[in-house]
């Protein structure tokens, strides 16, 4: 066999020669070569994709789970059963939104299987809650179901965070995870086919197949302006009317924008300043809407408390009174801070202010005033219950750190004047909001307390 080969190859080299056979051969190998990395690179691209929907998987799951221990937190402390079933209903979709992440990771079956089926216990004891409550239980007769299941998916959401940061530390790979991340996971006690769980899937199993500013920085801006009154200007007249205000060394008209509340659009530069500002202001009263600029901050120079000035004489230049701090996050040495209307001591949410103070000379960076324009104005501030009748409604393990009358937007983009109490139970923080005429209870937030500031969910 070799013979022949050998004897084909000599008759080859002199019918063609030994430099034609030598390009034949460099070009085969050419053609070889270039498939073998087209291969490797169409390899790598599927690898990738691969890899990239496993980390918007986990990324979901993660964030599923916790908004899942973060609802039944909140589960835990309500007393409105209009509040219990928007709860349960969210509870009911992200755990069946993190059950439907988790089949798509790359753990081992038989390694998920218990905490697969804790979530599918979850959904369906919402789902059966929702169903009890509707027809008049209280949920109080479900204490114990909900604090098990506080306790492991306040475990679970531990062990997925783990292994989220492993992964992208790269302490671990995608194709490492089925072998590290069972054993991650193994570990939480939703795992564990304890009896409490067991319970939860016997007893409910008959069922029919939702910038941080501040707690309430969503509030719908859909109803005309409160706070203008006044008849539109030109772009010349307000101008005129900002240069005093903003103390502007230069400026230059940019466009008109025609939305829900006309505005201005102006480029401008501050006296003491180097950056260029886009500055919005409203066509009527000539009201300044909104600030932008943009520079790095390399350092902070300044404390939080002299940013909160700063911010707080800037609204004071633009004719705004009365408003008063409520959060604050720190950002790339930057502090974008919340302030909400007062009126007879009582804090008005509705009428938000957000201020943008950099940490290193105090320039304001941002400024925006849409929550304030749209919703300010004088209110009738009147309340039948006292703020003692409204702590009876509190969940009675609620440790109460603080308490006060406001005035908060609802979701049916009206307002209502409520006693907010700030308490502790366990180690959440949580904000109560107890409607002070009806003392139903309107919102529950959950305070989160990071190394940038405060913040609600």
């Amino acid at each position: 066999m070799l013979d022949k080969f050998e004897k084909y190859i000599n008759n080859l080299k002199e019918k063609l020669g030994s430099r034609k056979i030598g390009v034949i051969f460099f070009s085969i190998f050419c053609i070889l070569a270039l498939f073998f990395m087209i291969t490797l690179k169409r390899f790598k691209i599927e690898k990738q994709t691969v890899q990239d929907g496993y980390n918007r998987s986990m990324y979901d799951f993660v964030a599923n789970i916790n908004n899942v221990e973060n609802e039944i937190a909140k589960l835990k402390i309500t007393s409105n059963d209009t509040y219990t079933l928007t709860t349960l209903a969210s509870i009911f979709a992200k755990a069946n939104s993190a059950k439907s992440n988790l089949d798509i990771l790359p753990f081992s079956e038989n390694s998920i299987s218990n905490v697969s089926k804790f979530l599918s216990q979850v959904s369906d004891f919402a789902y059966s809650l929702m169903r009890n409550i509707i027809n008049g239980e209280n949920i109080s007769n479900y204490k114990e179901e909900i604090d098990t299941i506080y306790t492991k998916i306040s475990d679970l959401s531990k062990v997925t965070e783990e292994i989220y940061s492993d992964l992208n530390s790269q302490n671990i790979k995608w194709n490492e995870l089925e072998k590290i991340g069972n054993k991650k996971i193994n570990t939480s006690s939703a795992q564990d086919e304890l009896s409490s769980a067991n319970k939860i899937g016997k007893t409910f199993t008959e069922y029919e197949g939702i910038i941080y500013d501040g707690a309430f920085s969503n509030h719908i801006l859909t109803r005309e302006p409160a706070f203008l009154q006044g008849e539109k200007l030109s772009s010349d007249e307000v101008l005129r009317e900002i240069k005093n205000k903003l103390n502007i060394d230069s400026a230059e008209f940019k466009e008109e924008l025609n939305g829900m509340i006309p505005l201005y659009v102006y480029e401008v530069k501050l006296n003491g300043f180097e950056d260029i500002k886009t500055v919005y202001v409203t066509q009527q009263d000539a009201r300044i809407y909104q600030i932008i600029s943009d520079r790095e901050v390399e350092k902070e120079k300044i404390d939080i408390d002299e940013a909160k000035n700063k911010a707080l004489n800037f609204i004071s230049s633009l004719g705004i009174e009365n408003v008063k701090d409520t959060y604050y996050l720190k950002n790339d040495n930057m502090v974008t801070i919340s302030y909400a209307a007062m009126q007879d001591d009582v804090l008005i949410y509705s009428d938000l202010i957000k201020v943008k103070v950099a940490l290193d000379n105090g320039e304001i960076m941002a400024f925006e005033a849409n929550g304030y324009i749209y919703n300010h104005k004088e209110r009738e501030i009147n309340v039948n219950n006292t703020i003692d009748e409204a702590e009876k409604k509190l969940y009675k393990d609620l440790s109460i750190e603080s308490r006060r009358l406001c005035i908060i937007p609802t979701d049916s983009k009206d307002e209502v004047i409520a006693y907010e109490f700030k308490g502790k139970v366990d180690d959440k923080i949580f904000l109560i909001y107890i409607n002070a005429n009806t003392l139903v209870e309107e919102k529950i937030y959950i305070v989160l307390e990071t190394p940038g500031g405060t913040m609600t969910i």
